[in-house]
């Protein structure tokens, strides 16, 4: 008996070839169960994994001669095992991807009872009524009980094809790709048996790949398996190492009970307890590998989703200021014309009190606008649509006019502002209205953020650039604040209540000057000790490369 035994396990490619399958077959079954074990489907694929795995081991026992089990029996065994498969199929090919079983009840019910009468008749004498043996080939003689089998095997295997078809055909999205995935594994299985099982057997007489069988039905179920656990806990490098690991364990199992002496035994065994420790060693290490690989890509989906929601959010934002911003200009636009009117007493004569009080209007109002356009500017260029239109400017002329506007608002707080124009027009190609606007704002800046001293504006003629400068003795500015000074809403928190504004000058300012090719940038010694901002633009630029209308790109 233990020589028939060693016969059996002798490691021939036929027992390789089904050890593989039935361990890669459990893998499979043990994955599905983890993850779809309250489904409909995956319990439907459960059973087929284990009727399969228990078909495939009784048809291959039954091919070894002399094992102590009866062929005849074996055989019957390998069969009875077969019918639930195409039963079983069937559920699954109606049933995928639905939680519950969708078939009728009656149906379900005849279902049950066809496949429990296909599994008696297959045990039963008729189906295989004695067995031939032809050297060392053993071949059971098929009866007329294996008539219905066929009959409804084929039926339900056609009804399981039409089903997951006529599914492919209505569903979308993820689904689709599932039962895509379910048939392309039936149809490389049929294939694979039609073009090396059944085309040699009927016109070579060669059954050579016969013993690649389990292969061919582990490709179907490694691809159902797949497409119902959908990237759940399911990952080939895991599959890989378990199966490749318990293979060899069963092969020096295999080896262990066939040494022929007590020592080689030993040493047999020795060998398989080492691997089974460094093979659960690694399995563990390369499960712990995926299930991070798999946590990180399920937060990579949902900071994909998260950052396409921000993105909405933030344009809907974007929209939502520009619109309230242009609604709120207008009548801020009106208020302050008419409160210039009454203080130019175009309207008549008006008391001291009305006076001051239209000129305070007018100032609220100037502040409004200034706020408005800067909420504008902020969202054009976050829209990309902060336009420019490119003209020769003299910077040297628009300076002085500018220095000149801003005297007065310096020396309602004792200040001076200096400023020495220089003797000829400096040049360069620029939007004049938003390269004012830049200058505006450092000096506007620079007066509003100097308690007492001066301000002074420099103005030099660089080789090809030209730099402007704004000195001031100021409060200046700490290191934590320079380094974060152009960006949006950022402000000194220590006079933020002091002194208003948006925190969005500087900001602007920076993409203002970007897209004239040029550079913004500041300097200070530290807190109380001034500040100084430059702004260095191109002398000349190509028109070629700045259109008569071009547009900033949002940052």
């Amino acid at each position: 008996m233990s020589n028939n035994l060693g016969k059996f396990l002798s490691l021939s490619m036929e027992f390789i070839v089904l050890e593989f399958a039935v361990v890669v077959a459990i893998i499979l079954g043990v994955l599905v169960y983890r993850s779809n074990k309250k489904s409909a489907t995956g319990r439907i694929f459960i059973l087929l994994n284990l009727s399969s795995i228990f078909w495939l081991i009784t048809t291959y026992v039954s091919k070894v001669p002399n094992f102590p089990l009866p062929s005849l029996l074996l055989g019957r065994l390998a069969i009875f095992f077969a019918a639930p498969l195409s039963s079983l199929f069937f559920l699954l090919g109606h049933t995928f991807p639905s939680e519950k079983i969708k078939l009728k009840k009656p149906i379900f019910i005849f279902v049950i009872i066809a496949t429990l009468i296909m599994m008696a008749l297959n045990i039963s004498p008729y189906a295989f009524t004695d067995i031939k043996i032809n050297g060392t080939s053993i071949s059971p003689i098929p009866g007329q009980g294996l008539i219905p089998f066929t009959i409804l095997s084929t039926i339900f295997a056609i009804l399981a094809v039409y089903f997951l078809i006529k599914h492919y055909k209505s569903s979308i999205g993820v689904e689709k790709k599932q039962i895509g995935i379910i048939l392309s594994g039936i149809v490389t299985m049929l294939i694979l048996i039609i073009s090396t099982v059944l085309i040699p057997i009927l016109f070579f007489d060669s059954g050579l790949f016969i013993p690649l069988t389990p292969i061919y039905a582990l490709i179907f179920l490694g691809m159902t398996s797949y497409a119902i656990v959908h990237h759940h806990l399911f990952n080939t490098k895991v599959i890989a190492t378990e199966a490749l690991s318990v293979i060899i364990w069963i092969i020096l199992f295999s080896k262990a009970l066939t040494s022929e002496s007590a020592s080689a035994r030993i040493i047999d065994v020795f060998v398989l307890a080492v691997t089974i420790i460094f093979g659960i060693l690694l399995i563990k290490s390369v499960r712990k590998e995926v299930e991070q690989r798999e946590k990180l890509q399920e937060l990579t989906v949902k900071l994909e989703a998260t950052n396409v929601k921000l993105v909405s959010l933030d344009k809907l934002k974007t929209e939502f200021l520009s619109f309230a911003s242009h609604q709120v200009k207008t009548p801020m636009i009106v208020v302050k014309g008419f409160a210039q009117l009454i203080y130019d007493g175009t309207y008549g004569k008006v008391s001291p009190q009305v006076k001051e009080t239209s000129w305070k209007i007018k100032q609220s109002a100037d502040k409004m606008i200034v706020l408005v356009n800067n909420i504008l500017d902020l969202s054009k260029i976050e829209e990309g649509k902060m336009s420019f239109k490119f003209e020769d400017v003299d910077i040297n002329k628009m300076v002085t006019d500018m220095s000149e506007e801003l005297k007065f608002l310096a020396s309602k707080k004792d200040l001076v502002l200096k400023f020495h124009p220089l003797k000829n027009a400096l040049m360069v190609k620029a939007d004049i209205e938003k390269i004012r606007q830049v200058f505006q704002n450092l000096i506007d800046n620079s007066i509003k953020y100097t308690p007492k001293g001066s301000v002074g504006v420099v103005l030099k003629d660089d080789g090809d650039s030209i730099l402007f400068s704004v000195i001031d003795t100021g409060i200046g500015l700490s290191k934590e604040l320079q380094i974060n000074l152009f960006q949006r809403f950022v402000r000194d928190e220590k006079i933020k209540s002091q002194i208003q504004g948006t925190g969005l000058g500087l900001y602007i300012a920076k993409q203002i000057v970007e897209a004239h090719k040029g550079k913004i940038w500041s300097e200070s010694d530290g807190e109380g000790l001034g500040s100084r901002f430059f702004v260095k633009l191109p002398k000349t630029q190509p028109i070629s490369s700045l259109p008569a209308s071009s547009e900033l790109s949002s940052k």
